[in-house]
């Protein structure tokens, strides 16, 4: 952990995206993914009934016996996949199976060459359901293993095996695995972008209320593991108002820039500054009690107060008063949290504005 000592230090990190535990994580897979799974399991259970009703009147008891059991065991997943919270471990644990099975199929005597058109699911499957890193492995890997199939098979006989015929095949393959993987990219990128627009305050970057409560959420659990302490400050503009009626409104949001870029420098990265609506900001101090939050506390109210807010030909003097909560002592929830350092910031206004209490 740094020392408070160093909060002074810049971050060439945007509050918006801040490092380690602060970083927006990408959308939950099972927004998407669950749905997927569930309609490819009911698929596979309905599917491997009619093949195997097929295949047993053709005489190909092993492949009959395959699909019954992935059948079988794709209904038997479907509860599970419903409420788990390991998705992607139990979408491994279908997925290996199936795409083996379907590998078993196509070494079988009495597969026809139409067979190998459903190789085409792969990458289209494997990059809905596991993401572009570990859906695009899988994928290459079994088709891979489709292709020393089909070559096996296949390479020597005049109606499959001509420079045409192998061409397409491949070309097809390489396309649909290209196609998958650049919409899973694209679907990722715009999925995590949305997300981060969500979660950021438009006018000064800095994340919003609603990153502030996911955050509490992990650094509640990281505080009831290890007991590391976290501290909330609540910040209100003194006088916002005025700023809004002497100056008018663009240069009131020039002071919300103005004290969110001083929020960014003089925050260590590890900690949290939010807006939270109106001229109010929150701060999640980390691994940081209460005496050496209200530290921090006088040193960001001290520097607002210190610099003016300089626009055009304007010089806009600021103060802020400040208010302390410390889970644990304070409270054990974020609504909890959030009073007591609401009461403490009113304390602070009551007493005569531009000081600490906490």
């Amino acid at each position: 952990m740094p020392d408070r000592a160093d909060k002074n230090k810049k971050s060439s990190l945007p509050m918006a995206m801040p490092s380690g535990s602060r970083a927006a994580e990408p959308i939950p897979a099972h927004v998407h993914r669950r749905p997927v799974l569930q309609v490819l399991l009911w698929f596979t259970a309905a599917f491997g009934t009619i093949f195997a009703i097929l295949n047993y009147r053709n005489g190909n008891y092993g492949i009959m016996a395959a699909e019954i059991v992935m059948g079988v065991f794709a209904l038997s997943l479907l509860r599970i996949v419903r409420r788990t919270v390991h998705l992607q471990r139990w979408i491994l644990v279908y997925l290996v199976p199936f795409f083996s099975v379907m590998m078993y199929a196509l070494t079988t005597s009495l597969a026809a060459p139409t067979i190998f058109a459903w190789v085409l699911l792969i990458p289209i499957l494997s990059h809905l359901l596991l993401g572009r890193w570990v859906g695009g492995a899988m994928a290459a890997f079994y088709m891979l293993v489709a292709g020393a199939i089909f070559f096996w098979k296949f390479g020597l006989d005049p109606g499959f095996g001509n420079a045409r015929s192998v061409a397409n095949v491949a070309l097809a393959s390489v396309c649909i695995f290209g196609f998958s993987y650049v919409y899973e990219v694209s679907r990722e990128n715009a999925e995590n972008q949305l997300r981060r627009m969500a979660l950021t305050d438009p006018l000064t970057g800095l994340p919003n209320r609603a990153r502030l409560g996911e955050v509490f959420d992990s650094e509640k659990a990281r505080h009831l593991r290890s007991g590391t302490p976290l501290c909330l400050l609540m910040i209100d503009l003194d006088h916002f108002k005025q700023v809004n009626d002497r100056y008018g409104h663009d240069a009131g949001d020039a002071v919300l820039c103005f004290v969110a870029d001083t929020l960014r420098e003089r925050l260590r990265p590890s900690d949290l500054a939010c807006r939270l609506g109106g001229e109010e900001f929150g701060i999640f101090l980390a691994e940081t009690e209460s005496r050496q939050a209200r530290a921090v506390a006088e040193d960001l109210r001290g520097a607002i107060a210190a610099e003016p807010c300089r626009r055009a030909d304007q010089a806009i003097d600021l103060s802020m008063s400040i208010g302390i909560a410390q889970l644990g002592p304070d409270g054990d929830d974020l609504e909890t949290l959030f009073n007591a350092a609401d009461q403490r910031l009113y304390q602070a206004k009551i007493g005569g504005r531009n000081q600490v209490v906490g």
